[in-house]
């Protein structure tokens, strides 16, 4: 593999606290170099990123795919492309994809399909299914980064200890939906007076907190490892401070939607912001992005779920939950770093050193002998983003952001690359 020279740009690495101005040597799959002065030999391809960044590729959690199984609005591959051109070097399918990542033999067909995919691709495998555990110590044997419910909350408090107790003999996060099943049942939004006025069955705040306050209680009695998945109130994300102060080991994924977006982007019956979790007020957002600032939220997540266009097309209570997010992704965190909510660091360590420190994945930083999964933007380019790689309805679609990808790597190698107008000293080697 021939060598690759990053030079003039701006070095970031959250894991490190670096922000400097340098260049970066990428030879053999990782990163040999990285600095001031660093120099490539004779042959080396060279990149002059003129002053653009240069961070670890991110890393997404929760990547809902149509695959397995036997079709949907799209393709595994277009996903995956559409997680390169975002800037995404590492895809972990959510345990629900398809007809439901539930055996061994459902993540040896992810790891097969990996093989020939432009970035990481890894999954979580199914817990639970129609009340009955899953093959969790077989699916983790088979390559399964952690475990989880698939999305949906679960009313029996016994079966959620027993996959606890299970999930914490292999040391294991076990990702569970914030959420009271009873309370959250057959609705769409979230409880207020603006989901009163549109006559929408809502579900209240607090139905997330009580979920956390049970299984933060459950694993403290049992010792797992418990992973809230998708936190979105501020009720939620206090039961979730609360139980790492009592010494519970948990750690929060938050949807990158419930940080740009609240209940009132949903107030015109609009369903490309039918999301399950439903969109929040906007206090409970505020507390989200505040909750990122400080780094108690371990990972920020595309929740990427692709629908049919002509199905959102159905009234709002009755349209599908789902958005495409894995492109918008990162320009999303670069519009909060533009509206001074983020700084450019905080922005990105729950999309880097935050998800590989849950999984001890080795990408993730920007270091010398790290993986050279790395990701060259614009923080600064303004945009109306549109979805390229995937024909799903986005929540993002029109609307005005900050960051474009220049350039994805995964293992050195250039899996996505764009040349935008007005950088003409981005010099990318073809």
């Amino acid at each position: 593999m021939s060598a690759l020279l990053i030079e003039n740009a701006r070095l970031l690495d959250p894991a490190a606290g670096l922000d400097a101005s340098g260049s970066a040597l990428v030879r053999g799959g990782v990163v040999e170099a990285l600095g001031d002065g660093v120099t490539g030999p004779d042959d080396v391809k060279r990149v002059d990123a003129g002053g653009a960044a240069l961070a670890p590729a991110l890393i997404d959690l929760r990547t809902r795919a149509c695959a397995p199984g036997d079709g949907g609005p799209e393709r595994l591959s277009s996903t995956l492309h559409a997680a390169a051109r975002g800037g995404v070097g590492t895809v972990v399918l959510a345990p629900e994809s398809g007809r439901g990542l539930a055996t061994p033999e459902d993540v040896e067909w992810v790891a097969a399909q990996a093989l020939d995919a432009p970035v990481r691709l890894v999954c979580a495998g199914l817990a639970a299914r129609d009340d009955r555990m899953g093959e969790i110590g077989l699916m983790l044997r088979a390559g399964a980064v952690f475990v989880g419910d698939g999305g949906a909350p679960i009313a029996d408090s016994r079966f959620v200890r027993r996959l606890l107790s299970y999930s914490a003999g292999f040391e294991t996060w076990l990702s569970l939906r914030a959420e009271d099943a009873f309370l959250a049942d057959g609705t769409c939004a979230s409880e207020g007076d603006l989901a009163a006025r549109l006559a929408l069955p809502a579900r209240p705040a607090f139905s997330e907190a009580l979920a956390v306050e049970r299984d933060a209680g459950l694993a403290a009695l049992t010792g797992a490892r418990l992973l809230i998945d998708r936190v979105t109130t501020r009720e939620g994300l206090e039961r979730v401070a609360a139980a790492r102060q009592r010494g519970v080991e948990i750690a929060a994924t938050a949807p990158i939607t419930h940080l740009m977006f609240n209940e009132v982007d949903a107030g015109g019956f609009d369903t490309r912001f039918r999301l399950d979790p439903p969109l929040r007020a906007q206090a409970d957002r505020e507390a989200l992005i505040a909750a990122v600032a400080r780094g108690e939220i371990d990972a920020v997540v595309s929740d990427h779920q692709p629908t049919q266009a002509f199905e959102k097309a159905n009234p709002f209570a009755d349209a599908p939950a789902g958005s495409a997010n894995l492109e918008a992704l990162l320009p999303a965190l670069c519009t909060l770093v533009a509206d001074r909510r983020l700084s450019l660091l905080e922005a990105l360590a729950p999309v880097t050193s935050g998800p590989a420190g849950l999984l001890g994945l080795e990408q993730g930083q920007l270091a010398e002998g790290a993986p050279a999964d790395l990701v060259l933007f614009d923080p600064d380019a303004p945009i109306v983003f549109e979805p390229i790689e995937t024909a799903s309805p986005s929540a993002f679609s029109s609307r005005r952001l900050f960051g474009r990808v220049l350039m994805t790597l995964v293992e050195g190698a250039i899996v996505a690359q764009s040349q935008p107008e007005g950088r003409s000293c981005l010099s990318i080697p073809s």
